[in-house]
């Protein structure tokens, strides 16, 4: 079952109550019937597993409640790493749960692949999420492992990122011979991280499920642990980059803060992700998104003025040309819109930024592209409904040049 919206925080909990049981109920912890040994424990409290705000609607979740990975959602994380070849085989989905199986060197079945050369290397895997998305409450639901020397990770980063400025978000990162401890980054890509450091959890991550999460704002990322935020950090969109991130759910053999090595004892062990979920309170339409923006006419081209997140923006000279974002927002609700202007010289004094709902037009404002610097200008408020896809479209309509970056939608 993929849950893509839902009604309200108490639909959730509902949900949660038919997956995995009512809090203190006798139902087996997600992944109890897997094949490899595990202590059996109680479903946690469910009310940890909410987002900060009840003003966030989910917006897209894998819950794990089939029998295999859902391959249109997600890649196998495949790399070779530390001490270990990730492979598909090694994960696995069933009993409400995704499994990542950790395996001995040269050993197959049961969850376990051999390694695809000659490296003598353990084997683990992951999952990377198909989609790229970026603000909002990311959350999961995890057990690790018992046995030390395996790296277990939540976190987002884009996929096949180069060495160019980009942002990876680490929402835990455990290193199994220290089950108790934690850390949290943020990471600017060229450009330096930030880190939580290690620091005590006040339980054995491997005896237990708890809840991690972390909610990137457009100038902050906050991270939560059992719905209790442990730390933040500033992150300004126009001093780092906020592109789009993959969310993968890993874990790998590596040789992390002092590991003493694989303990081999306790092999094939697991790691166990219950969930995954993001949540959207604001809309943010962007250029740089997978989808969601198209143009019309000729000229377009990118432009070389400062960006919103440090990405790229568009911009075209030409007669009849015009940019285009659709979206669809989260929730009913007032929204305050607004336009990220990119001004200087060259700009159109008094492009039309308009609002529509299909072939009604909400607004129009008149935005000044030969201001210099950018700035967020203000499109209005508007009663927006959810599932209903909205347009925000720039037109050249007179001397100078229109340019087209993002615009955001501010729930009330």
């Amino acid at each position: 079952m993929k849950v893509r919206r839902r009604p309200g925080l108490a639909g959730i909990a509902a949900a949660l109550a038919l997956t995995v049981g009512a809090p203190g109920a006798a139902t087996p912890a997600p992944g109890a019937e897997q094949t490899v040994p595990y202590r059996t424990v109680a479903a946690p409290d469910q009310a940890v597993a909410a987002p900060p705000t009840p003003s966030y609607e989910l917006v897209w979740a894998d819950e794990f409640n089939t029998t295999a990975v859902d391959t249109s959602e997600w890649n196998y994380r495949t790399d070779t790493k530390g001490w270990s070849q990730q492979r598909p085989e090694n994960v696995t989905v069933g009993g409400g749960a995704m499994t990542v199986h950790l395996c001995p060197r040269d050993k197959a079945g049961a969850g376990c692949a051999r390694q695809v050369d000659s490296m003598d290397l353990y084997t683990g895997g992951g999952l990377i999420s198909k989609r790229k998305t970026r603000y909002g409450y990311y959350e999961t639901r995890v057990r690790t492992n018992t046995g030390s020397g395996w790296h277990s990770a939540f976190w987002a980063a884009e996929a096949g990122s180069g060495t160019e400025p980009r942002t990876e978000i680490d929402g835990f990162e455990i290193d199994s011979h220290v089950p108790d401890k934690v850390r949290h980054n943020v990471i600017a890509w060229t450009q330096g991280t930030f880190t939580s450091k290690i620091y005590g959890l006040g339980f054995d991550s491997s005896a237990d499920w708890h809840t991690y999460g972390f909610e990137w704002l457009e100038d902050s990322v906050k991270f939560f642990v059992d719905g209790v935020l442990k730390w933040s950090q500033p992150y300004a969109p126009g001093t780092y980059p906020h592109n789009f991130l993959n969310t993968w759910l890993t874990a790998i053999a590596f040789d992390a803060n002092d590991s003493p090595g694989v303990d081999e004892s306790a092999l094939p062990g697991k790691v166990q992700f219950d969930y995954v979920r993001h949540y959207a309170r604001d809309v943010y339409a962007d250029n740089d998104a997978p989808s969601g923006y198209s143009e019309t006419g000729t000229g377009w081209s990118p432009s070389g003025l400062p960006a919103f997140g440090r990405l790229t923006g568009r911009f075209s000279c030409d007669t009849g040309s015009a940019g285009r974002w659709t979206f669809t927002p989260p929730a009913d609700g007032t929204y305050q819109g607004y336009f990220f202007r990119a001004g200087g010289d060259g700009g159109q004094a008094d492009a039309p930024v308009s609002v529509w709902d299909g072939g009604t037009a909400l607004s129009r404002t008149r935005v000044d592209l030969t201001v210099p610097g950018s700035a967020w200008v203000p499109l209005g408020a508007h009663t927006l409904k959810s599932g209903t896809t909205y347009i925000v479209r720039i037109d050249r309509d007179g001397p100078g040049c229109i340019r087209a970056d993002a615009v955001k939608f501010v729930r009330s």
